[in-house]
């Protein structure tokens, strides 16, 4: 008891010592709360038989229901099968790009090139799906469009990129990377411009050119962090993106892009079969869950790099 005390005595001292640092995390710890855990109470709903007039607390217990529904539909090991492939696609080939281009912006010397490539790159973060599938529509249309006119040009045929089974996965996992490459890259810019310089000059001085710097000094520097965004991306493997598939997906795509999103989308805003949705997202978020913890307990006993 009296251990106790001390040691929250001594908590609390230190907390006073440090009072800036924990008022610059005041507004975060806020933000958290109020959007991240806030919202939990909802969860309730998925055991519910929600309706408007009764809300969270009237509505009636449904048990495990919902939950039920989703796994005897028809089409749910469909659903959850594209979830993973679009999602491991996007994992496997995504998540290296932004690494690749942060290694190959650091050994750009001209820096006004340099700067150009970062903006241009990050422009797309801010464009909204709907502007970004318009603009694969314009460019990729076999009437008219430049990319299929080049191909004209070459003697080739035009092809129908969108809304074709036999381009659906380039098209979803290209505009992606397209979209997210540059302000992905800024954590790993950010690591590369922490490595001590040291460690290059002592790479030069053993002989060690650009390619075996990048190699031996830059990759290890930001494996860490590397590490610790796989961990995070891992846990989105049950989230392919409403947006982009909401768009993408059309009659002769739909058995590869029905996916877990879309499907709680349409199942709660179109249908309004709340309850269920809220079924379909708790899911996803369980999955999610246990990956990341799944992940994460392999990543620290391999390298010793862990999220906690």
């Amino acid at each position: 008891m009296i251990k106790t005390r001390v040691s929250n005595n001594r908590l609390m001292k230190r907390i006073w010592q440090h009072k800036l640092f924990y008022l610059f995390m005041l507004p975060g710890i806020v933000w958290f709360f109020l959007f991240s855990y806030v919202p939990l109470y909802g969860i309730q709903v998925a055991f519910r038989d929600y309706n408007f007039v009764g809300g969270f607390t009237g509505s009636p217990w449904a048990g495990l229901k919902y939950f039920q529904q989703f796994f005897n539909y028809y089409q749910s090991g469909d659903i959850i099968r594209n979830t993973i492939i679009i999602s491991l696609m996007k994992l496997l080939i995504g998540f290296p790009m932004p690494i690749i281009l942060a290694l190959l912006l650091n050994e750009v010397r001209m820096i006004k090139f340099k700067k150009t490539v970062q903006t241009l790159s990050y422009l797309p973060y801010f464009v909204s799906w709907i502007v970004v599938v318009t603009l694969m529509q314009r460019l990729l249309t076999p009437y008219g469009g430049p990319v299929n006119d080049l191909l004209g040009s070459f003697g080739a045929e035009s092809i129908q990129f969108l809304n074709n089974p036999t381009w659906f996965y380039q098209m979803i996992v290209g505009s992606d990377i397209w979209k997210n490459i540059g302000w992905n890259s800024i954590i790993f810019m950010a690591a590369i411009a922490g490595i001590d310089q040291q460690l290059y000059e002592a790479a030069k001085m053993d002989g060690a050119g650009r390619f075996r710097q990048m190699w031996h000094v830059s990759l290890p520097g930001i494996r860490n962090v590397a590490i610790i965004l796989f961990i995070l991306a891992v846990g989105s493997l049950m989230s392919a993106g409403y947006e982009q598939l909401l768009l993408l997906n059309g009659p002769a795509t739909a058995n590869l892009g029905s996916v877990l999103d879309v499907h709680a989308i349409n199942s709660g805003i179109r249908e309004g079969r709340l309850s269920y949705a809220a079924a379909v997202g708790l899911f996803q978020s369980v999955i999610a869950l246990i990956l990341v913890v799944t992940v994460n307990r392999i990543a620290r006993k391999v390298s010793d790099v862990s999220l906690f």
